[in-house]
């Protein structure tokens, strides 16, 4: 299912509060990114990743494909695709996709892919 044979760099950004714990967030963060290298600066938390394994099997499981298909073709730019997750969501393992403000800042991500077209097909599509 995943396409291991396109390259893809995600970048995962969020804010960090005076009310929550780095640690625990990353934590949070590699539920959804598991794969990626994180980087905790003064007031944010950085991630890269190579994979959107572990993205494409979560939104299989809670059976939102299409929607996500939907929301992705829609932020799609010429090789880039940007999008907001949810935190809260993002702690209990869900992909909650967000276009308002949260209340303690959205979890960024930027899909860079030279087949960003393929890429977002082949994550999304059903059977």
């Amino acid at each position: 299912m995943y396409p291991e044979h396109i390259d893809v760099n995600v970048e995962i950004r969020t804010p960090i509060y005076l009310t929550e714990d780095p640690d625990k967030l990353k934590t949070c963060l590699s539920k959804i990114f598991p794969e990626a290298t994180w980087e905790v600066k003064e007031k944010e938390i950085v991630g890269e990743s190579r994979s959107l394994e572990t993205f494409a099997k979560i939104i299989e499981d809670m059976r939102i494909r299409d929607t996500v298909r939907s929301y992705l073709e829609a932020r799609t730019k010429e090789n880039k695709c940007s999008f907001t997750l949810s935190k809260q969501a993002s702690c209990n393992s869900k992909v909650n996709l967000s276009d308002e403000d949260q209340p303690l800042g959205g979890i960024d991500i930027t899909i860079e892919s030279d087949q960003i077209d393929k890429l977002v097909k082949k994550i999304t599509e059903t059977g």
